[in-house]
């Protein structure tokens, strides 16, 4: 057989390019909304929004156990990066890391209850516990000319880790605190209570 074979091409239609464009435009979109709702969810927006709703409690809070709302902030930044949902990895709970232990210290003195453990992932509850916690740390080393920074190691690991760190050190006691972690932590409470301080007027 002789001569040139010939195949026919359908021509494309036009709406199956349209569906790719839009399937790939809706694809780029639905990225793009789930990059913003990661970064709204640990960003400096959502942050933000969570520190003007908690902003009476914290003042409330403050004035009751003499604690200055700008370390208040500070810790919970440090520990939860104001999420309330949060959990640690050894159990900890919400805003503050509230420990179980810390929490039954809490009802011990106050003769109040807390119920169940999950009941501290309320905000109210996590900061009457996380802020009595530390304001008794406050006044244990009330006097010493390094409190602050006593107060908030106890708060981070322990009472007894904190008064051994306190007995061995010949000088700055941050600088002869063995666990590295510790000492970030502190460093980063103070500064941002110091961003979080209100002006001077």
């Amino acid at each position: 057989m002789s001569g040139a074979i010939s195949i026919a091409l359908r021509p494309q239609r036009p709406w199956g390019r349209w569906a790719r464009q839009w399937l790939c435009g809706a694809a780029v979109l639905l990225a793009l909304y789930g990059g913003l709702t990661v970064w709204y969810s640990r960003g400096p927006a959502r942050r933000a929004a969570t520190m003007r709703a908690l902003e009476p409690m914290v003042q409330q809070v403050a004035r009751r156990h003499g604690v200055e709302p700008a370390l208040i902030k500070a810790v919970i930044r440090t520990e939860s990066d104001f999420r309330p949902e949060i959990r640690g990895a050894a159990g900890e709970i919400g805003l503050m890391q509230i420990t179980t232990g810390a929490a039954d210290d809490w009802a011990k003195a106050t003769g109040r209850q807390y119920g169940r453990a999950g009941a501290l992932f309320e905000p109210e509850l996590n900061l009457e516990v996380g802020v009595w916690y530390l304001a008794r740390a406050l006044r244990r080393w009330q006097g010493h000319p390094e409190r602050d920074i006593l107060a908030l190691a106890q708060y981070n690991a322990g009472p007894s880790r904190a008064s051994e760190w306190a007995s061995q050190a010949p000088g700055k006691v941050v600088d002869y605190i063995p666990i590295s972690s510790t000492r970030r932590y502190i460093d980063k409470v103070l500064r941002y209570r110091q961003s979080y301080a209100e002006p001077v007027r």
